[in-house]
């Protein structure tokens, strides 16, 4: 199976990038580095890579801090600018470990922003640095790389003008495709990570799942926190899985765990980091007696759960919000995820909002294609375009009212980028 993320059409492309440099973060193992060393080796450019984890790459930088400029053939100057499309790419691959790594970026970028393209990537550090004193402002486009979707792995080709998002008219939905459908189903059967994916084996995910939290919380938590009870953390990873979908309740953790109210907001935190977890917060506007401050955790890994039913509106949190990112990477919007509940109990698992005007509602049901009454009830309430209660049943599609629709997973992911 040839995995192809879709992300390298924008995130690596001239015309999107212009003079800017392109950072790239996303959670540990999803591919960032793969992504880039195949975009070089299509240049003919693998030299061009730097790995700022080696030794070798620390010993060039202390004999010449120009290092990159020897890997490339044609000769240079940082007064004449070279066209776009005959600038050659440098890739810096984990430069957010160097102390001093934006000050350095920052120089070479203004130098030879002219003449070079610069490539950073990294995993959780890279966004969490980025965000504290950004020296670089106005020099990149950062780009998030998400889990996998179906669209990774049959070839598509992004028409970003063209395509839909939650502010076009109402979308047609695209006849079920069967190579579509089967990538569907086997990155929901097996998690959204390249590594386990390109296996094919359920059985290889739960070996790759066990190092890969053990890596993330043994060392990415220990490097970006002072969290010292990492036994704790873990005990609290286990315990979000049955508590997916639900508002969470942190005095509930906090009896369990037997700790502070502080200490479980802390360790969300971390997770939250080191792209173990995300969160959505409830939508309030426009709505009496709904739920204002519990927010609901999804796993980047939908692949965690044994449950179908949590395991597929996993699933559907993860491609919702890397459409959102997206989109927004694009310019088309400012869109955020949310949720949106009432105390009485009414629910719509995922609403797509610019400000506070919902545009899109989506509902999870993995078996049942009979249409939640609190779906229609928020798409009248809120008054949304387009409300979508999305089956695990594929090929499926029925129109139930004007911009009402159950749809089978591949009809709907197939709307998303």
């Amino acid at each position: 199976m040839t995995i192809d993320p879709i992300i390298r059409q924008w995130a690596l492309d001239r015309s999107f990038l212009g003079d800017r440099m392109a950072f790239i973060s996303g959670p540990r193992q999803i591919g960032k580095t793969t992504l880039i060393q195949n975009h070089l080796r299509g240049l003919n450019q693998s030299h061009s890579y730097h790995n700022w984890d080696t030794v070798s790459l620390k010993s060039r930088l202390a004999r010449n801090p120009l290092f990159f400029l020897e890997d490339i053939s044609v000769p240079l100057s940082g007064a004449r600018p070279v066209p776009p499309e005959k600038r050659f790419w440098v890739a810096f691959d984990e430069i957010h470990k160097y102390p001093k790594w934006k000050n350095l970026v920052k120089g070479y970028y203004d130098e030879w922003r002219h003449t070079l393209r610069f490539v950073v990537t990294g995993s959780a550090r890279l966004d969490f640095f980025r965000r504290s004193g950004d020296s670089l402002v106005g020099r990149y486009f950062l780009f998030k790389m998400n889990p996998l979707h179906p669209h990774d792995l049959t070839g598509f080709s992004v028409d970003i003008p063209s395509a839909w998002h939650p502010r076009k008219p109402l979308p047609s939905f695209d006849e079920s495709d069967a190579e579509f459908s089967e990538a569907a189903r086997l990155l929901l059967d097996i998690s959204g990570f390249p590594e386990p994916v390109a296996a094919g084996s359920r059985d290889f995910y739960l070996r790759w799942k066990d190092h890969h939290i053990s890596l993330v919380t043994g060392e990415d938590i220990r490097d970006l926190t002072r969290i010292a009870g990492i036994q704790k953390l873990q005990t609290l990873l286990f315990l979000l899985p049955e508590r997916t979908g639900a508002p969470l309740s942190l005095n509930g953790l906090r009896e369990t765990l037997q700790c502070s109210h502080a200490a479980v907001e802390s360790w969300l935190e971390a997770m939250e980091k080191v792209y173990l977890v995300f969160n959505l917060k409830p939508f309030t506007a426009q709505l009496k007696r709904s739920v204002t401050k519990e927010r609901k955790y999804y796993f980047w890994d939908w692949g965690i759960h044994d449950d179908p039913g949590k395991k597929f509106e996993n699933f559907l949190a993860v491609g919702l919000q890397r459409a959102v990112t997206t989109w927004n990477e694009w310019g088309k919007g400012e869109y955020r995820l949310m949720y949106v509940r009432t105390k009485d109990g009414r629910e719509a698992d995922f609403v797509v909002a610019e400000k506070n005007k919902p545009l899109l509602l989506v509902e999870s049901k993995w078996n049942d294609t009979a249409l939640s009454p609190s779906l229609v009830y928020f798409k009248n309430r809120l008054a949304v375009p387009l409300a979508v209660q999305v089956t695990g049943k594929t090929g499926y599609l029925r129109q139930a009212a004007a911009g009402v629709f159950v749809a089978g997973m591949d009809r709907f992911l197939k709307l998303l980028p």
